[in-house]
């Protein structure tokens, strides 16, 4: 399956930079509910953007939740139930939502933080409510030697999936060069740090990244390990 054709809709580049620099915007129906929001496509609710849920919130004020575009998301830390399915999801869970599907709402006993990347998309990907990402089979990299990667879900045939990578101890991915894609790719640091070889810069957990196609990046070193909830896909407007 090639690429589907595409009306590219804009969000804003980041290279890796620090959640915590994007302003704190309170819900306006959920008390103890906020979010920092990354990078919008204006005038939707398409956004790349941490959810921050205190101490026993309870976003039955929302309701149950279904959207027209995708969500896919990796819970940071803490940990929320769905109050319709009466099951807790906790921290390394990650989630793979097409449009139309259910969920919510949540409550979260001792607060929650969670990275989710919003888009539209015209895909086959596997569905998955949270599950953990150590249950997905690690591959190790053909070319590089300490990195490997955990698919959790993919666009058959295509380099376009949702993955933890994770590169070891000095881990050197000069062997893959510098990537360049014709999808978009948005990112978490779950822990530890890399460095860009050609920037020689280093980002570290609690960094995130949303790079339009065409954006060059890398190669990359690890001096200690470090481990990405990578979101690639192929955006266009349904």
């Amino acid at each position: 399956m090639g690429k589907p054709d595409i009306d590219v809709l804009i969000k804003p580049e980041h290279e890796f930079v620090n959640y915590k620099t994007f302003e704190t915007v309170a819900s306006k129906t959920v008390e103890g509910s906020s979010q920092r929001i990354i990078a919008k496509i204006p005038g939707t609710e398409v956004a790349t953007r941490i959810l921050e849920l205190g101490a026993g919130v309870d976003t039955s004020p929302d309701g149950v939740q279904v959207h027209d575009f995708w969500e896919e998301l990796y819970i940071m830390e803490g940990s929320l139930i769905d109050l319709r399915l009466n099951k807790e999801f906790s921290a390394g869970m990650v989630a793979c939502r097409p449009p139309g599907m259910e969920h919510g709402p949540w409550k979260s006993p001792n607060g929650c933080k969670i990275f989710e990347v919003r888009y539209y998309a015209n895909q086959e990907k596997e569905e998955h409510e949270f599950v953990d990402y150590k249950t997905f089979e690690a591959i190790p990299s053909k070319t590089v030697e300490g990195s490997s990667q955990r698919i959790i879900a993919q666009i058959p045939g295509t380099e376009v999936a949702t993955r933890i990578l994770e590169l070891g101890a000095g881990a050197d991915t000069s062997p893959d060069g510098v990537q360049v894609h014709d999808f978009w790719e948005e990112l978490y640091i779950i822990e530890g740090s890399l460095i860009d070889l050609r920037l020689n810069e280093e980002f570290s957990a609690g960094m995130v990244a949303c790079r339009p196609p065409g954006m060059e990046h890398g190669p990359w070193k690890s001096p200690n390990g470090c481990k990405i909830f990578e979101v690639r896909y192929y955006s266009n407007k349904e």
